[in-house]
């Protein structure tokens, strides 16, 4: 219901935030296989997913917009082709690195999130506190 009010930006920011949280789970499980042998590391493509979005805003196509933010959620629920194998063993310090980065992304996008609810908290309010 608060997509609605707030439009493709929370939409986005929403995606965004499954994605991350999906990422993490793939280099915490990345992570507690490292010694498993054969176990190749998994990633996430999330941002692949999302290229075509600079244009489509740059076209003022918000319908089309909706509609790949949609299509990204539902690969993402579905697990349809966002997770792919790396060659190689798993390297721990690698994983490391990508799960603190995660981590930094997961919390900004957090950030975000709340500064939006706040500034529709401010709207609805009518600019009082």
């Amino acid at each position: 219901m608060i997509e609605d009010i707030t439009g493709v930006t929370s939409k986005l920011i929403s995606v965004a935030l499954d994605a991350a949280l999906l990422r993490h789970e793939l280099i915490a499980n990345n992570i507690a296989n490292s010694s498993t042998p054969g176990y190749q590391a998994k990633r996430l493509s999330f941002e692949d997913q999302l290229s075509g979005f600079t244009n489509a805003l740059e076209r003022g196509e918000r319908g089309s917009l909706e509609g790949r933010i949609e299509a990204v959620r539902d690969s993402l629920q579905n697990g349809e082709s966002l997770v792919v194998t790396e060659n190689g063993p798993v390297a721990l310090d690698r994983e490391m690195v990508k799960i603190t980065e995660n981590t930094l992304h997961y919390q900004a996008l957090l950030k975000a999130s709340n500064l939006q609810g706040s500034l529709l908290e401010l709207a609805i309010n009518g600019g009082k506190s």
